[in-house]
């Protein structure tokens, strides 16, 4: 029999759109971003944390300026309202993902000891802020798409030998074990450790067996899932049955999107990550069609495949409300020059792949996505 799935969303943006006056509308009708997805049956929120989105001057750093007291207030929200919470610590001052893993301003220069006792206390006073606001989270992640490591250089991974990969596994093995011991200590939250590439099963596979080697401690394994980098519904779902036989954990998706039009809201600001000239690393073109049915077509496909697999629990939507308002933007100019990115550019390059179109009316996936 099929198992039920949860449909949460990553609304982690929101509180930054709505100062910026986005607005959503269902079926025509203003409402808000929470309430329109719980109508829907989106039923779980995933909200990031980042420890420090502001320059010396107190500049934000944009993609939502995910500081603890913003999203503290979103999680109060939410949950007011019924959703279940996944709380996505990076363990960073902006964004984590296989490209970076930054270090914290207030943790630079810190030895490996000192940078996990920092680690342990970060997620403890966390959690623990959350927890006396009435709002503990159901699920936490310790760490955000930690493929590569985290906390770079002091535990990134290194693949250029055997000796060296477990050298520095065994770093980031330890900063994970302090993460997952403040969970332990402070909340009953279900601890998920977070990777993408969900459709390489060797990598993953190398990843899990070295983690079970250190005996590390999580309830939960986490994935990305966007089908334009990571393979087929199917062959993701293959390596996520695989980690399921393979580890005994229940899975969750926990981001995943796909794009309703490719064009661009504002063409003089920053490229969209998905446009009508993208392509797969072998050179074709996406399955599905970058529409409005598209998108439709790319998401009831995936529903369809994690529902045969028993132990696949969850798929949150990655930022489906990140509307293309005047100021929005993935990095401010302060951000940028932080990160040593200068040359990236500003805007939002996100905005194709809502739920909701650029003037906020909601996309036909968005209602249909959450069916049971």
């Amino acid at each position: 029999m099929m198992t039920k799935l949860i449909i949460g969303a990553d609304i982690s943006t929101l509180p930054e759109v709505e100062a910026q006056g986005g607005r959503f509308y269902d079926d025509g009708k203003e409402t808000l971003l929470d309430d329109c997805l719980i109508a829907h049956g989106y039923t779980s929120a995933r909200i990031r944390v980042w420890n420090d989105p502001y320059n010396k001057e107190g500049i934000g750093y944009g993609g939502g300026t995910c500081d603890r007291d913003k999203m503290l207030s979103l999680a109060k929200r939410v949950k007011a309202k019924g959703m279940s919470l996944l709380l996505d610590l990076h363990y960073s001052d902006f964004w984590c993902d296989p490209a970076r893993q930054g270090i914290p301003k207030a943790w630079k220069g810190l030895s490996l000891d000192e940078m996990c006792a920092a680690l342990y206390d970060f997620t403890k006073e966390t959690l623990k802020a959350f927890i006396e606001a009435g709002v503990e989270p159901e699920y936490i992640q310790v760490g955000n798409e930690i493929t590569n490591g985290m906390l770079w250089d002091m535990a990134k991974l290194d693949r250029s030998s055997e000796e060296a990969f477990k050298q520095s596994f065994d770093s980031l093995a330890k900063l994970i074990e302090a993460g997952t011991r403040a969970v332990r200590d402070t909340s009953k939250a279900k601890i998920v450790i977070h990777l993408e590439q969900s459709g390489k099963n060797a990598l993953w596979r190398e990843w899990f067996d070295a983690a079970a080697e250190r005996g590390m401690d999580y309830d939960i394994i986490g994935a990305s899932y966007y089908p334009l980098w990571h393979g087929t519904p199917k062959e993701m779902c293959a390596n996520m049955q695989d980690m399921i036989s393979r580890y005994d954990k229940d899975v969750m998706i926990v981001e995943t999107a796909y794009p309703f039009t490719s064009v661009h809201h504002d063409p003089g600001k920053k490229k969209l990550m998905i446009d009508e000239d993208f392509t797969l690393e072998d050179g074709s073109k996406p399955k599905w069609s970058l529409t409005p049915q598209g998108q439709v077509d790319f998401l009831s496909e995936l529903k369809e495949e994690c529902l045969k697999a028993e132990r696949i629990k969850a798929i949150y939507y990655w930022e489906p409300g990140w509307l293309p308002t005047k100021d929005s933007t993935w990095a401010t100019d302060e951000a940028l020059a932080d990160i040593g990115e200068q040359d990236k550019g500003t805007g939002n390059e996100w905005a194709n792949q809502c739920l909701f179109d650029y003037s906020g009316n909601a996309n036909p996936a968005l209602y249909k996505f959450a069916e049971n």
